[in-house]
């Protein structure tokens, strides 16, 4: 009896794996080639694709321009629309799910996050994305909660000293992109750009002060990159910065990222390419707007040959494979269980 029931549920598993992953196949077919008219800053004339970039229309905000607009601790709110690729990575605590980091939407299917922010669960069906926000707690028409399907976390990240911490949430179903859900630029080609007198800025919902509380509404401000002679002083962090991690604040304090902003982007605007960049993500940092240590930033162009190859059509579809060949192992167990119990 009790064989009988085990055979039963593991059937019933494997066929649900299968048919959920083709049925995600199939929306990703219909979804794939799928595009928004979308703009950029007012007045800003389209910028050629680059070598790097994962689309025509990535690192632009249709709505509003950014530059012009009111610009965390130190920060203020940030219009709707206004950084349209920020994503709230949740996890279902209770009833209620909870903000745990931040993240950006790279592809239509794909956020990139730091790796740290999953060493509480690392099991993709206990989080969720929510995309096309600047409230986290007011459902709008245009906003998308979509649910996790993998979790893949740099293989050589280390917890102790945050080298290579990034990782990538593949979504349930890849979004449409409009208005208010765009894709931001990687700076795979465009990193040596960055310099001290680079426009760049940080968004959200973490805490607004290092013993304060978390907010509902993203918080923006200005930053700018700090060197590392700088930042990896004895003045300041003293050597610990990793090599594949840079600084980026206000010397003074005044600007910083605090807990809850961790796995959000340091999004920075190359006037020459007329659109923004993940130039980093946001990692650790000494407190939290403390003068002499800046916020932290795993940077992506350190990793370039490795977030290629996720984010490739074939590894997408590869995570669903696994989870067909899943499905279809459930399955034959269950035959087999089935066939000695009867």
């Amino acid at each position: 009896m009790g064989l009988g029931l085990l055979s039963a549920v593991l059937l019933i598993l494997g066929s649900s794996l299968i048919y959920s992953e083709y049925h995600s196949l199939l929306e990703k077919s219909r979804l794939g080639s799928s595009r928004a008219q979308t703009g950029g800053p007012v007045g800003a004339e389209a910028a050629p694709r680059k070598a790097g970039q994962q689309g025509e229309y990535c690192g632009t905000a249709p709505l509003v321009d950014v530059l012009k607009g009111s610009r965390i601790i130190g920060g203020t709110e940030a219009q709707a629309g206004a950084w349209p690729w920020i994503v709230s990575l949740q996890i279902q605590s209770g009833s209620i799910p909870a903000h745990i980091c931040g993240g950006s939407l790279v592809k239509e299917q794909w956020v990139l996050t730091a790796a740290h922010c999953i060493k509480d669960s690392r099991n993709p069906f206990m989080w969720r994305a929510v995309i096309g926000t600047n409230k986290i707690n007011v459902n709008y028409p245009y906003t998308k909660k979509i649910k996790i399907n993998a979790i893949i976390v740099h293989p050589d990240f280390d917890l102790e000293s945050y080298v290579n911490d990034i990782a990538l949430f593949h979504l349930k179903k890849a979004v449409r992109y409009n208005d208010y859900i765009q894709p931001i630029c990687l700076p795979f080609d465009v990193f040596q750009n960055l310099n001290q007198n680079t426009k760049c800025f940080i968004t959200g919902w973490g805490r607004t002060k290092e013993e304060g509380n978390g907010t509902n509404t993203l918080q923006e401000a200005e930053v700018h990159y700090i060197s590392r002679n700088i930042c990896n002083s004895e003045k300041s962090y003293g050597g610990i910065i990793p090599n594949t991690s840079f600084c980026a604040g206000d010397e003074d304090g005044i600007f910083d990222t605090c807990r809850g902003d961790s796995g959000g982007p340091l999004m920075c605007y190359l006037q020459e390419h007329k659109r923004f960049f993940v130039m980093g993500i946001t990692s650790y940092g000494h407190g939290c707007g403390r003068r002499g240590f800046p916020g932290v930033y795993s940077g992506p162009s350190f990793h370039q040959k490795w977030l290629t190859e996720h984010l490739s059509q074939r590894s997408a579809k590869s995570i669903s494979n696994i989870n067909i060949l899943l499905g279809q192992v459930f399955i034959a167990l269950g035959s087999v269980i089935l066939l000695a119990t009867t």
